[in-house]
């Protein structure tokens, strides 16, 4: 029963409040560090959200062409007319009960995606935040999205690799409307939970989907179902890769029961044989027979296989629709050039319908079109075994499902707390050597990855070169090589001002990665210490070491990228290398003229960078790379000395910090009855009987639980009374 599943998660919760409480001291406090009893709140509270929203999910598959859009709009009752080209995008229609008007809506990144596609074929579609409402709007609406993947992929506009954004099962166009096939389905199971049928977009492997893109669109709808309508041609055969996905998710996968599929053998008024006298009756018992022998290693028995017309049950709904009065001259002028129309008066009254339709009455037109609408066999046998089996079973199940996962979550969660307390065991220091040269790499292709993004490239440099330097520089006078060096010495200075803010930048993110990366070396080691058999002490200790990494700085404020020496010694060299034309005269100074060639400013930029990277990657050495090296340095000590101790039978220090497990003892007991809990143990044959049992079951174990719950809350709080009264005892003395 829901409730008792629902009691039973407050009974959890609680018991996982009281363990994160106990569990807190034990913490080392690192970023991203979770709490076991935290880390399964969450869980619970996602149990709940299920419940509060339980789902049955029925999937339509099947090839393109069978009539899987015909079949979900006359199972709905979506008096439309289904596109004139094939599905592409997944739609999810959601039994909504007393909806009046079907309300489409679609995700953000499925509509963004949609419009970009749109704007490389050069049509409109621009979707508001919001829904479209109504019959013919949501239909219109339908056609636009369907019609721009099909041109973009027949016009090689959206390549395979893009169509698998539209694979994925959130990326879906949902409409929610009420099932007509449920109108008289009881409030009570209506109000259990939801109704959903997927419609699958349309496996054309030649031309729109790759045969690879359409398994993996059809896995992926199957793990998350709970029933599938397999759609198949009644007058064709079954493609192989239809068969063997089928027997995989089945037999291999195992994602669905067997009881959960059905055959639906569609397009039985194509058969030669539905159109002769008791036609129906035998195309639908050869269809049976020759499905189940097809798929009779994926479903049951024959009465899982379902002959349908949906093309006619649709083509009934949608006429009953648009023909609401007598059909008059004028009424019949308006539809006797309307395809939909001629197929129905043409099936129903022959050839020349045209004399027999006119001047029928409402009531004569509505009662042709349910005639219609029953030979398509839709909403009898097909609406009662599988729409009403859902709610009836299939929710049920899903209830069930969420006891098994809060089963397995107890379990995990008293086996995690056992692991808590540890072994005598050894810390095996070559596994956390090898772990931390994993992270080592990590933080090293990190540091190369800032380096390349946060830093001045040659074409920068060349590009400075070209701004200073276009054509030559000429110095010449007394004071000539002074100019010249004076020259480079400016040149390196406006340099390296351009290029302190990339250095800056670098070095900040280069610090931001460290400690990124040292938050997931320190999952990981909490992880190997927990596998390892490390007590809550030890594991305590050795994380507060590691996690006490002090990077030089945080940010790249006050580094230079090179001391002045450095730079006078590049200017010097460069300076030297300018060619100069010495002229010497009588009794006067000796005459120097520099030619400074753009190609000596490129050169001398050139090596100024090089130099700046290099002290650059020097600092982000010293500043982040050598402070790991030695925190690993730290650990590995400590490792040493908690093997040595322990191999040397060492007792742990009075002064040493212990925790308090008993509370862990005292949930392990009593968890597991509630991870075990199956109502009632008696067999009564009265469900009401079994109903009573189950909650007074469940009534008792809660009260049992929350008694062992009390109990270790009041011997908590006498040890901190006891131990307040010590403290001020010692205060006193």
């Amino acid at each position: 029963r829901k409730d008792v599943v629902d009691h039973l998660l407050d009974l959890t919760d609680e018991a996982l409040d009281f363990a994160a409480k106990r569990l807190e001291p034990m913490m080392s406090g690192y970023a991203g560090e979770m709490n076991l009893a935290v880390g399964a709140k969450a869980k619970v509270r996602e149990f709940r959200q299920r419940q509060a929203n339980l789902q049955a999910q029925l999937v339509i598959i099947g090839p393109c062409q069978v009539g899987k859009t015909s079949l979900t709009y006359s199972l709905v009752g979506f008096a439309a007319l289904p596109p004139t080209i094939p599905s592409m995008v997944t739609t999810r229609w959601v039994h909504t009960p007393n909806l009046a008007v079907p309300r489409l809506t679609m995700p953000e990144s499925l509509s963004s995606l949609l419009e970009s596609w749109a704007q490389r074929l050069e049509t409109s579609f621009t979707w508001h935040d919001g829904a479209v409402e109504g019959i013919d709007a949501v239909a219109k609406a339908l056609e636009q999205v369907h019609g721009i993947v099909y041109d973009g992929r027949t016009k090689g506009l959206i390549n395979s690799r893009e169509l698998d954004a539209i694979s994925r099962p959130s990326m879906c166009v949902s409409i929610e409307v009420a099932f007509s096939a449920l109108a008289s389905l009881e409030e009570s199971l209506t109000e259990c939970g939801s109704l959903s049928i997927v419609d699958l977009p349309s496996p054309d492997g030649d031309v729109l989907w790759e045969v690879q893109d359409v398994q993996l669109l059809s896995k992926r709808a199957l793990q998350e179902a709970d029933g599938v309508l397999v759609v198949v041609d009644a007058s064709k055969h079954v493609p192989r890769w239809m068969g063997n996905l089928l027997r995989e998710a089945f037999v291999q996968d195992r994602v669905l029961r067997f009881e959960d599929a059905w055959i639906v053998a569609n397009r039985i008024d194509h058969m030669p044989e539905f159109f002769c006298k008791d036609g129906v009756t035998d195309a639908c018992q050869r269809v049976k027979a020759q499905q189940h022998h097809d798929f009779h290693d994926v479903i049951l028995g024959e009465d899982r296989v379902i002959p349908t017309a949906a093309r006619l049950s649709l083509l009934a709904l949608y006429g009953n629709r648009q023909v609401t009065g007598e059909l008059n001259q004028s009424l019949l002028s308006s539809l006797d050039r309307e395809p939909w129309f001629a197929q129905i008066c043409s099936f129903l009254f022959g050839v020349h319908w045209s004399d027999k339709v006119k001047d029928m009455d409402r009531t004569k037109w509505r009662r042709s079109m349910k005639e219609l609408h029953l030979l398509g066999q839709v909403t009898d046998h097909l609406a009662n075994s599988v729409l009403k089996t859902a709610y009836v079973k299939m929710l049920p199940r899903s209830v069930a499902r969420v006891m098994f996962d809060l089963s397995q979550l107890i379990s995990s969660f008293v086996s995690s707390l056992r692991a808590l307390e540890g072994t005598s065991s050894t810390i095996d220091a070559e596994t956390i050597r090898n772990l931390f040269k994993t992270y080592s790499e990590d933080v090293q292709k990190r540091m190369n990855a800032c380096l390349s993004q946060n830093a001045p490239s040659e074409a920068d440099s060349k590009q400075l070169a070209a701004s200073k330097c276009s054509a030559p520089v000429v110095f010449d006078g007394r004071d000539s090589t002074e100019l010249n060096e004076k020259y480079f010495s400016i040149l390196a200075r406006e340099a390296m001002s351009l290029w302190q803010p990339y250095f800056v930048r670098g070095i900040t993110a280069c610090c931001e990665e460290v400690m990124k990366a040292h938050q997931k070396w320190l999952r990981s080691l909490d992880v190997y210490l927990g596998k390892g058999g490390a007590d809550a002490v030890t594991k305590q200790k050795l994380l507060l070491d590691s996690k006490n990494l002090q990077l030089l700085a945080s940010t790249g404020e006050g580094f230079i990228p090179l001391q002045n020496s450095e730079r006078d010694r590049l200017v010097q060299e460069h300076a030297g290398k300018v060619s100069v034309t010495v002229a010497k005269q009588l009794f006067q100074w000796t005459r120097r003229t520099y030619h400074i060639k753009p190609e000596n400013a490129s050169a001398f930029l050139l090596d100024l960078l090089k130099s700046c990277m290099s002290s650059y990657a020097a600092e982000i050495q010293r500043r982040c790379i050598l402070p790991i090296q030695q925190n690993f340095q730290e650990l590995e000590s400590s490792i040493e000395e908690l093997n040595r101790q322990r191999l040397a039978g060492a007792r742990r220090r009075k002064d040493s910090r212990s925790f308090d497990f008993s509370f862990a003892h005292r949930l392990a007991e009593v968890l597991p009855r509630v991870a075990d809990f199956n109502g009632s143990r008696e067999e009564e044959s009265s469900s009401e009987v079994l109903a009573e049992a189950e909650a007074e079951n469940c009534e008792k174990l809660c009260q049992e639980v929350r008694t062992v719950l009390q109990d270790e809350q009041l011997t908590l709080r006498f040890a901190a009374d006891l131990a307040e009264f010590g403290k001020k005892w010692l205060e006193l003395e």
